[in-house]
């Protein structure tokens, strides 16, 4: 044991301090540790490529894409019986009819159609007060007035009862009502 202990002493306890600096083999001019950060940074924009990649495959698959999709969508739930789905789908439809293609698009797919049925049907003032809102945010095209004062707007919206609770609805109702006598005017002219 003793001959053992004796042998392996000068490695254990050595007197001279084992230098655990780097050497620097390298002929280009680079040290190891620029070449190691270069190489964590092309690494690290690996990563965010592949995950921005992969967040975005995912929120295709997951979101639908807006446009087309979108509003055929909203008019499928004009036609729900349920008004909470109506009121969502005439929101939406009002939020989308910002320029006269996408309006003209919302009459193409038959929107205004579905939008005079939900007000014609509706009970309450919250489903009258969405469909008026909607069919003034797409009135606002010439084109698409046209076709909603061909399609007897006129008469369902003068049908539709006034509500004392709430102002915006009779505000909605005066303004389709004047857009269209507008409209009737200038035909006649």
């Amino acid at each position: 044991m003793r001959t053992i202990a004796a042998r392996l002493t000068p490695y254990l306890w050595r007197r001279k301090p084992i230098n655990l600096q780097p050497r620097n083999f390298s002929t280009s001019g680079f040290d190891e540790r620029s070449i190691e950060q270069e190489a964590e940074k092309k690494v690290g924009w690996l990563l965010k490529l592949i995950f921005a990649g992969t967040a975005t495959v995912i929120g295709y698959q997951i979101f639908p894409y807006m446009g087309d999709n979108l509003m055929q969508q909203s008019v499928s739930l004009l036609q729900v019986k349920d008004p909470l789905f109506k009121r969502m789908g005439a929101s939406r439809l009002a939020r989308f009819a910002i320029d006269d293609e996408r309006r003209m698009k919302i009459v193409d797919i038959g929107g205004t159609q579905h939008l005079l049925n939900m007000l014609e049907a509706a009970t309450d003032d919250r489903t009258r007060k969405e469909a008026l809102k909607a069919l003034f945010a797409i009135s606002k095209s010439d084109e698409a007035a046209m076709v909603l004062h061909q399609a007897g707007a006129a008469s369902i919206i003068r049908s539709t009862p006034e509500s004392p609770e709430d102002a915006e609805l009779g505000t909605y109702k005066s303004n389709l009502l004047s857009r269209f006598q507008d409209l009737s005017h200038d035909i006649r002219s």
